[in-house]
């Protein structure tokens, strides 16, 4: 191996070498027994979809819900002790303004063309 080329670390069925410090690896099936510390506890994700449609296919919601109801948030107290709610802001989420900014870029492109 050259300095600076990569090491390569290889796991599925090799022997791994005493040089190695840390192994990334990932639970691909949960046995009978658990490991402790590993699989015995689920921990939730603590951020959810950001994007408009990704949370309406995670809560099954229609077109015509609002999305912005079921977005995942965080309530806090902040520093002068007031509840405080976090929330991601919504990314293609068609609002009222979208639509008029649409409409005039419509309206433009056919002036033009006229």
């Amino acid at each position: 191996r050259r300095a600076g080329e990569r090491k390569r670390k290889s796991i599925r069925g090799c022997i791994v070498g005493q040089d190695i410090a840390v192994l990334n690896l990932a639970v691909m099936k949960i046995g009978d027994n658990t490991v402790a510390g590993l699989t015995d506890d689920s921990v939730p994700r603590r951020l959810g979809p950001k994007r408009a449609n990704k949370i309406r296919t995670l809560f099954n919601l229609t077109k015509e819900d609002d999305v912005r109801k079921y977005v995942i948030s965080r309530t806090f107290t902040s520093k002068k002790g007031k509840e405080v709610r976090r929330a991601p802001k919504i990314q293609r989420l068609v609002t009222p303004l979208v639509l008029q900014r649409k409409r005039a870029r419509k309206a433009s492109k056919l002036a033009s063309v006229l």
